[in-house]
């Protein structure tokens, strides 16, 4: 937390920034921590600062909901996210808000560093030009659907209604990334490094096992996707493949990661073809072979992957 909070207020761009800290109850030091950079950040004699707020939730609401209160409070042109347990490039805004306003751009996009504990690996995010080729990269998980990377106009927040959903703890970026690109009408790209994504804690949403709660937000996105492209008549083949590749990619994900799949009690009215699945562009062979089994009604198949994975995980 200490870290996170540092680089956002160590940007080098301060003027005109307006920072809103979201605090959902936390049972830890981490609001202690914030105050006590807080003062330290006021003590300082620059005569330009950043603008701090701090929101209190009654209770916790989860991701989502902050992701919500955070942008109901925003004043700003331009939004960004920052998860508490990541940290930020000097430069960062400087960079991303540079280029958003040299090309006008509604999303502007930067690579960034998956952190794990041993390693650090760069992402090199070099995302399509065009907004449904970005909404396609999303779906077949060629492309990172997180927020924090992405500098976003606020009128494209609030011109289409987008917000998270609420309870959704899994996905919850994605809920919002594809309709913001699959609505932008320009899309600007930063080729460096400027965010630090920490993919080393056990206990994040993301490396833990899925809770029934998880999966059902993650059936939900299905859903939520499937009535929204039927609302905006979306014909594109190369869409619709890539929707179905997200399917794919949920279905194996809740087969192998799920502390008690309910993908397996659940009638699929759609049977995957295969060749989606062995085409899939960014699923693992590991994830492929779990979606074939359950292809193929082979439930034993499925435990032995899982059993595989969880001995894997404990190495």
């Amino acid at each position: 937390m200490r870290r996170c909070i540092d680089t956002v207020l160590g940007q080098t761009m301060q003027e005109g920034v307006e920072v809103i800290i979201v605090n959902d109850c936390t049972p830890d030091r981490s609001m202690e921590i914030i105050f006590e950079v807080l003062c330290a950040y006021n003590a300082r004699p620059d005569e330009k600062k950043m603008t701090v707020r701090v929101v209190n939730h009654d209770m916790n609401c989860g991701i989502a909901a902050v992701r919500n209160t955070g942008m109901s409070h925003a004043c700003g042109k331009y939004v960004i996210y920052v998860d508490s347990d990541d940290w930020l490039a000097p430069d960062m805004l400087e960079k991303l808000y540079g280029k958003a306003v040299q090309e006008n751009a509604d999303i502007t996009i930067c690579d960034y560093n998956e952190v794990y504990y041993t390693r650090t690996k760069q992402i090199h995010v070099n995302p399509p030009c065009d907004n449904t080729d970005c909404v396609i990269a999303l779906l077949s998980g060629q492309m990172h659907g997180g927020v924090w990377n992405k500098l976003v106009k606020k009128e494209l927040y609030d011109r289409y209604h987008i917000t998270c959903t609420k309870g959704m703890n899994m996905l919850e970026d994605l809920c919002v990334t594809y309709r913001l690109f699959y609505f932008a009408k320009r899309i600007a790209y930063v080729n460096k490094p400027l965010y630090n994504y920490f993919c080393g804690n056990e206990y994040s949403y993301t490396t833990k096992h899925l809770s029934n709660k998880s999966q059902e937000g993650m059936l939900l996105l299905i859903k939520q996707m499937e009535m929204f492209f039927k609302k905006e008549k979306t014909n594109d083949i190369k869409l619709r493949t890539a929707f179905q590749y997200f399917r794919i990619g949920v279905v194996s994900t809740i087969l192998l990661n799920g502390e008690k799949p309910i993908i397996t009690s659940l009638q699929m009215e759609e049977k995957f073809p295969f060749g989606t699945i062995l085409h899939h562009p960014s699923l693992s062979v590991f994830f492929k072979t779990a979606m074939l089994f359950h292809r193929l009604h082979i439930s034993g198949g499925v435990t032995i992957l899982r059993s595989l994975r969880g001995g894997i995980r404990k190495r």
